[in-house]
């Protein structure tokens, strides 16, 4: 009897723990110093992944131009605002080691993408986005808790 109120016990802790998990999403604007200038430190969120950024998208700084927390339960589409212009659907299913994301990216009212990605702890999803006047936009999800 013991061994299967602790059995219910953590099953309630491990959906707690799940209810719990949210979905950070952000628009980056990646661009370069102007020229003789060093590059500004990345903002606190995406510090972690700078040089990973650096690396892949070939861009020096990274300012976020917006974001949103959202807590994403199974089944249940969101919206996300990352920034006044940009708006993204996420239809979330939840894995066992992660979401299974389906994505739809809005610039203002017009769909500029859909598309299906798998988001996992500890692993962001980064989405090079249009090109913007001042850099590259990127698009990033994370799950935080």
């Amino acid at each position: 009897m013991n061994a299967l109120r602790l059995l219910a016990v953590l099953f309630a802790l491990a959906i707690a723990a799940q209810a719990e998990e949210k979905v950070w999403s952000a628009v980056i604007l990646a661009s370069d110093p102007a020229r003789g200038e060093k590059p500004k430190a990345p903002p606190a969120e995406i510090a972690p992944y700078a040089a990973k950024l650096t690396k892949v998208f070939g861009y020096e700084q990274f300012e976020i131009l917006g974001s949103a927390t959202k807590a994403m339960d199974n089944q249940t589409e969101r919206w996300l605002v990352p920034s006044q212009n940009f708006w993204v659907g996420a239809f979330a299913k939840r894995a066992a080691d992660g979401y299974l994301l389906k994505l739809e990216f809005f610039h203002d009212k017009r769909k500029i993408v859909e598309t299906q990605a798998k988001l996992g702890s500890g692993t962001p999803l980064f989405i090079r986005g249009p090109v913007h006047a001042r850099g590259q936009l990127i698009v990033v999800f994370e799950v935080r808790q």
